[in-house]
């Protein structure tokens, strides 16, 4: 680690105090200084100051002793644990550099804490990032069962736990990146990108503590997408209507949380797993459920699996039954100049469990004229709307003709 930033911390610290630093490595050897002149070679005196973990000072004739070493003070450099990784010398007579010595190595080393704790950082989520890309392509007798759960138990998963997969797409987060990149152009205190990658950061921040059971995995998967694996413990039977509720409820603060930031998101809950084999099952089913959520409702909001079951269904169907299925059933519809309006008068009386009145309600219109709008259906159609199958039939083919319609576009990050 030291040697990954050596050159660029002594460097940076010798503009600062006006004296030449050099940073070594545990065996002498210079890897980084402000004089490039010196790299790679040894400084010996830095061999006692590491072995012994003391400083030392050396005047010029003292200095002249020790091979590759100049007048100066020279100070062990330790890690975040406390090892001795290396040391530091500042060049110079010791009474003019001694003061600045201390404060030099100290410096050095919280900068090199800071680069360990955010290559930690870094190199912890690219290790989550792997193990939900491993569960979610999970195959019994295939996949390493063992070496994965291993890995997840690392992070807080416990195997004997149900979990709820939830899928997290930021909505229309181009048009916020966009706006990042003008003002960076004015104000240049910062690139855009990263000043984007901070937001994301924080967004996945609010998640966590959202979702903040230890056993809760939650991870950035990149192009804009979160993936969270909520736990909700080993014994969940009788429990699920309030399990998904609370889950929803923890989903509604993740929104509200990125409406503060003005952003916004589709989020997407899978079916509860007790296994990986179940677990990669109802990965699938969160994305799916987001993606169903965003075409039915053109828009963002909160999507699960459940709810959309009959959609799952219709989408698998093969495009070219599909579309005659279609054609078939609302090819007559189509031809009214009111056709969007028969079709959500349709759907939302079927939705209202066929009542007059929640309908009615739910459309904003007088029972008339919703009576007036479900006759004109029957006789266009040619139906039966009191027939199971004719109603069914025609519920179906809305609901796959709103499905294979234009959603609203959205452009991708890059």
């Amino acid at each position: 680690m030291l040697t990954k930033w050596a050159a660029e911390i002594a460097g940076s610290t010798a503009e600062v105090i006006g004296y030449d630093v050099i940073i070594t490595d545990t065996e002498g050897i210079i890897i980084g200084a402000s004089n490039l002149l010196r790299l790679g070679s040894l400084h010996e005196q830095s061999l006692d100051v590491i072995r012994y973990n003391r400083g030392a000072a050396v005047n010029e004739t003292e200095a002249q002793k020790f091979r590759g070493t100049l007048p100066g003070v020279t100070y062990p450099i330790q890690s975040m644990t406390g090892k001795v990784v290396g040391s530091m010398a500042i060049t110079g007579k010791p009474v003019n550099v001694k003061p600045f010595a201390l404060i030099v190595k100290k410096q050095i080393e919280i900068l090199l804490r800071e680069r360990e704790l955010q290559e930690y950082a870094t190199n912890r989520e690219e290790t989550l990032q792997t193990i939900i890309h491993d569960i979610s392509h999970y195959i019994s007798g295939i996949s390493d069962r063992r070496m994965l759960l291993s890995r997840a138990r690392e992070f807080g998963f416990d195997p004997s736990f149900h979990y709820i997969p939830i899928a997290v797409d930021l909505y229309q987060f181009a048009r916020y990146a966009r706006k990042i990149r003008k003002d960076c152009s004015e104000d240049r205190t910062e690139t855009p990108e990263l000043l984007i990658q901070k937001t994301k950061n924080e967004i996945l921040k609010k998640i966590r503590l959202a979702f903040p059971d230890p056993a809760d995995i939650s991870v950035m998967t990149g192009n804009n997408k979160y993936f969270i694996l909520h736990s909700v413990g080993n014994s969940p039977s009788g429990r699920e209507r309030s399990i998904y509720r609370y889950t929803a409820s923890s989903c509604s603060q993740i929104l509200e949380d990125l409406a503060k930031m003005n952003l916004n998101a589709a989020i997407g809950i899978g079916s509860m797993a007790g296994n990986l084999e179940e677990l990669s099952n109802s990965y699938q089913e969160a994305w799916r459920a987001l993606q169903l959520g965003k075409k039915y409702n053109q828009g963002p909001g909160i999507y699960n699996i459940q709810d959309y079951r009959i959609e799952e269904l219709l989408a698998s169907l093969q495009p070219a039954l599909r579309n005659r299925f279609i054609q078939r059933n609302v090819a007559a519809f189509r031809q009214q100049n009111d056709w969007e309006e028969l079709r959500q008068t349709f759907l939302t009386w079927c939705e209202s469990n066929f009542s007059l009145v929640s309908a009615a309600r739910e459309l904003h219109i007088h029972r008339n004229t919703l009576n007036y709008r479900l006759e004109k259906i029957k006789r266009i159609g040619n139906i039966e709307i009191k027939n199971y199958r004719d109603t069914l039939k025609l519920y179906l083919a809305l609901r796959l003709e709103k499905f294979i319609g234009p959603g609203l576009h959205e452009k991708e990050e890059s």
